[in-house]
């Protein structure tokens, strides 16, 4: 068992702040959340959490894990040459070990700065598999695909068995999802073929959907109607969807967004990045739709720190809406950990509660730019650097403490990544 000592307590459960608390984790989970006091028991571990926020990690709910690798090759492109003329043509060069150290090095990024639980959208996808297991992240690993020409049920059947074998890993920390890519790269049949295998096998669906102005344009042109409406029709959201972006949604759009239990993770830095578009993120909140956050890719962003894009869509929120209320820091801290956990398929993750997984990080309360101590859930939300967070906890485990990740040889990594990078970077045209 592990004893996390006299911290201060966000449970992000009704607003709940434990000062001067106490958690105890017993092997994945939090068996013990309260004030603290005298222990008898004889714990394995204890962790002295004064001067410290404790609160649940940050769940990134979209992101392409392995594109480190491309961080600041294109920038300041508009998408639909970002992607045609830089990106797709590197991606193409990629081998499996590129893949494996360029996501251990999103890893290493993304628990340096807090998140415990991550998804990816990517391809190679056993490589991610076996990095995600090595380093310890709680993680809903996508399958992902586009149509090919004669080659679509084949590409579903890889996707089925590579959900068959490692969904649920770990003891369910690691889940699988299926994920095409979007509905201008994937045809009508493989979509709702999709769905229906999803909906059989209980798995999420990932999707981008409605990023840009143009594709949705485009799709009009095409079919008469939006993205989202066309996918209604063919039951693709009779699966557990996790919509990616949902930039240029109409009033309809949301509505049947709702009516099916979509979930919509909003990728803000990316959305400006690219000049995509800037969500509406109060507005999809107020119609009842479970928003989440992710930092998309760091060929877009150009970083994997949630916190970036929590409080970017925290000011986005209230800066569309004219209305300072939208978004507040509670709400906003809610976005970045259940509310992601929700939408990966994760149902006892994002909080500090006795039965829920014991996924949390320990934040430094002596930072300068976390004084005074106000309100607690503000400072997180508005004050906090990336760089603030001194230990994390995955699954019970301690996978980081004191600012250094106990997992795996982080140099190591860093060197065969830049070995990587070097190769590949001869294909870049910028």
């Amino acid at each position: 068992m592990i004893l996390i000592k006299n911290g201060l307590i966000l449970t992000l459960e009704n607003k709940q702040i434990i000062e001067n608390g106490d958690i105890v984790l017993k092997d994945s989970t939090i068996q013990y959340i309260g004030p603290s006091k005298e222990w008898k028991e004889e714990f394995e571990y204890k962790i002295d959490a004064s001067n410290h926020i404790v609160m649940p990690g940050f769940v990134n709910a979209h992101t392409h894990l392995a594109m480190t690798l491309m961080r600041g090759i294109a920038d300041d492109l508009p998408l639909d040459k970002w992607l045609n003329e830089t990106i797709f043509p590197i991606e193409g060069k990629l081998t499996k070990e590129d893949v494996y150290y360029g996501t251990l090095l999103a890893l290493i990024e993304s628990i340096r700065t807090g998140t415990t639980t991550i998804t990816d959208f990517y391809f190679y996808e056993e490589e991610v598999f076996k990095a995600i297991k090595e380093i310890g992240l709680r993680a809903n690993i996508g399958f992902s695909y586009a149509s090919k020409p004669y080659m679509d049920k084949l590409i579903l059947n890889r996707a089925k068995n590579f959900f068959k074998k490692y969904n649920n890993s770990r003891d369910g920390k690691i889940l699988i999802s299926f994920a095409p890519h979007a509905p201008y790269t994937c045809n009508l049949r493989l979509l709702k073929d999709t769905a229906y295998v999803a909906q059989k096998l209980g798995a999420v669906v990932q999707i981008h959907l409605h990023e840009t102005k143009k594709e949705v344009e485009d799709y009009i042109k095409k079919y008469g109607k939006t993205p989202i409406k066309k996918l209604e029709e063919i039951g693709f959201f009779k699966a557990r969807v996790n919509a990616a972006h949902c930039v240029w949604v109409n009033d309809n759009d949301i509505k049947i967004l709702k009516k099916n239990n979509v979930g919509v993770t909003v990728n803000p830095q990316s959305n400006l990045k690219l000049a995509s578009g800037i969500p509406d993120i109060a507005k999809l909140i107020n119609n009842g739709i479970t928003v989440s956050i992710g930092t998309d890719g760091a060929a877009s962003n150009n970083n994997l720190a949630l916190i970036e894009d929590m409080r970017l869509a925290s000011l986005l929120a209230k800066g569309v809406s004219l209305n300072p209320s939208e978004l507040n820091a509670y709400e906003t801290l809610k976005l970045a950990t259940v509310n992601g956990a929700i939408n990966l398929g994760f149902n006892d993750v994002g909080l500090i509660k006795e039965g829920f997984k014991a996924d949390l990080i320990l934040i430094d309360m002596a930072k300068a730019n976390l004084m005074p101590l106000t309100d607690p859930h503000s400072l997180i939300a508005y004050s906090m650097y990336p760089e603030d967070v001194d230990t994390v906890i995955i699954d019970g485990k301690v996978i980081m403490e004191n600012k250094k990740i106990l997992t795996i040889d982080e140099g190591y990594v860093k060197e065969r990544f830049k070995e990587s990078y070097k190769r590949i970077s001869k294909y870049s045209k910028t």
